[in-house]
């Protein structure tokens, strides 16, 4: 007599996806900077993931802004809230695409190492990327299932993992954003549309409006 035997029970189980919310702490390296200057720089990036959304929101004292991506769809919103404005960008992936490409973007080169630190209480594995003449020192944790794509958004893509520490080059100066704290839980689903009190702008509007 046959017997059927199912391997699926074998298998091995992938972490239930995070739903929660993430906090960087940011420090600054690089170019001196007068008392005024580093007051007006974001001092936080917290990061809320919900099903395929991810909110990315920088925080300092005089301003915010976040970006809000849907992973399923490609979109992305942009919500700033700055000198007594609230401004909202709507961005559809075809808006994305051809951002990306006017700007040359190639994906990175990704060498993996045997590093590994604690942060945050999660083991975390360390890799190269290399993006243009950049080489990027990042950690990683594969214990925090993210939404696939994640990575995509912020210029790491083939990191699979949540990014626990990673560093930025903007005009000479190094923000290096480190994981402070992991909370799982509920997210509230107002944290992804855009706000009734934001004016919605096109891309060329923010634009003028800001010097861009």
């Amino acid at each position: 007599m046959a017997v059927a035997i199912s391997v699926t029970g074998y298998s091995q189980k992938k972490a239930k996806p995070f739903k929660g919310v993430i906090t960087y702490g940011i420090t600054y390296e690089g170019e001196e900077m007068d008392a005024t200057t580093q007051a007006q720089l974001p001092t936080e990036v917290v990061v809320s993931i919900l099903g395929q959304k991810v909110r990315n929101e920088q925080i300092s004292a005089f301003y915010s802004m976040a970006s809000i991506s849907n992973l399923e769809d490609g979109s992305a919103i942009v919500l700033i809230d700055a000198m007594g404005m609230k401004i909202a960008v709507n961005q559809t992936k075809e808006d994305i695409d051809a951002n990306i490409e006017e700007a040359g973007l190639e994906d990175p080169v990704i060498n993996y190492l045997d590093e590994t630190k604690e942060i945050a209480g999660y083991t975390c594995k360390k890799a190269e990327v290399t993006s243009g003449d950049e080489v990027i020192e990042v950690y990683y944790t594969e214990e925090i299932n993210v939404p696939e794509g994640m990575n995509d958004t912020n210029g790491f893509k083939g990191i699979n993992g949540l990014l626990m520490e990673y560093s930025v080059v903007q005009e000479g100066m190094i923000m290096i954003m480190t994981v402070k704290e992991v909370k799982k839980g509920k997210v509230n689903k107002g944290m992804f549309v855009i706000p009734d009190d934001y004016e919605i702008k096109t891309m060329e509007e923010l634009g003028g409006l800001f010097g861009g």
